[in-house]
């Protein structure tokens, strides 16, 4: 968030603009999609901050830049400014803003695929999250930790940090991060074949995601589910949570959920030699990936 620049002179304001005015339209750049008129703007905060020593607002001008880049997908540069943003908080000692730091570098370097250095910088912020008694941020770095284990398919390091995610989303009562928390532990129990218990917690995922009103949510852990009973060779339930499932991605309009429900529902029915139904689906999911430009489902499809 970008800090107001309370020592900037009238002629500098003049000059480049009001701080506040400009943080809004390159809030509203990013909202259109815009992100290199937002970094036009950023990059403007930033001289300006710079040139009047506001290190706050600096390491704010960093962080906002970064996000930018992050929106644009250019990982390299938004690691760039997290980086300096880093250094920023360091040298004024924000510990708040370091940490906050650590984990935007760690959810990019994830993205990155370079996972030993995201669970480097989550384990900083983990750390610095329980010195300042940040609870929510101390949950977020369970959580990042646990799906970036997840990724590497160490799935017992990935549950510890979930177990903890969920004991904290408890004891702050943040019901959304419970669900979610009940989420990933499903799938790490499902990454280990051990498809009973993924069931028991998709089944509290979904009850959770039913009582807070989030489809996108319930809509997750009905294909949880259908994953976990395709597993147990059970197709016909399958099919039922994998119906329920495309039935919420219809209603929300996700497009690419629609289209991963048919392809599962593809799946099912071939498991059950309904051959003709699986094609009736995956010829659906292969037109769904065409519209949206999915080549890795259109190659599915087209495989199926």
């Amino acid at each position: 968030m970008f800090v107001p620049l309370l020592l900037c002179s009238f002629n500098l304001w003049k000059k480049e603009m009001d701080d506040e005015e400009r943080n809004n339209r390159a809030g509203t750049s990013n909202r259109r999609s815009d992100y290199q008129k937002a970094i036009e703007y950023h990059g403007k905060e930033l001289k300006i901050t710079t040139e009047i020593s506001n290190r706050l607002g600096e390491g704010g001008a960093y962080g906002s830049l970064a996000n930018a880049y992050h929106s644009l997908s250019d990982y390299r540069k938004a690691i760039e400014y997290h980086a300096k943003d880093l250094k920023s908080a360091i040298e004024i000692g924000d510990r708040a803003r370091e940490g906050a730091a650590y984990e935007s570098l760690g959810n990019t370097y994830f993205l990155q695929g370079d996972y030993r250095k995201s669970i480097k910088c989550h384990k900083k912020q983990l750390k610095i999250a329980k010195q300042v008694g940040d609870r929510a941020r101390e949950r977020r770095a369970y959580r990042n930790l646990g799906n970036t284990y997840d990724s590497l398919g160490e799935f017992k390091e990935a549950i510890e940090n979930e177990e903890e995610d969920l004991k904290i989303a408890i004891e702050i009562g943040d019901r959304a991060g419970e669900g979610g928390a009940y989420g990933n532990l499903g799938n790490s129990h499902q990454a280990l074949s051990d498809y009973q218990k993924a069931i028991q917690y998709h089944e509290k995922e979904l009850k959770i995601a039913k009582e807070i009103g989030d489809r996108a949510g319930e809509g997750g852990a009905h294909r949880s589910l259908g994953y976990a009973y395709q597993s147990l060779g059970e197709y016909q339930k399958a099919i039922e949570y994998h119906e329920e499932d495309l039935k919420i991605e219809i209603e929300i309009s996700d497009r690419a959920g629609q289209g991963g429900a048919y392809g599962n529902l593809g799946n099912s029915h071939q498991s059950l030699k309904d051959y003709h139904k699986a094609i009736k689906y995956h010829e659906k999911e292969l037109k769904i990936a065409i519209e949206i430009g999915d080549q890795t489902r259109e190659e599915i499809g087209r495989a199926s």
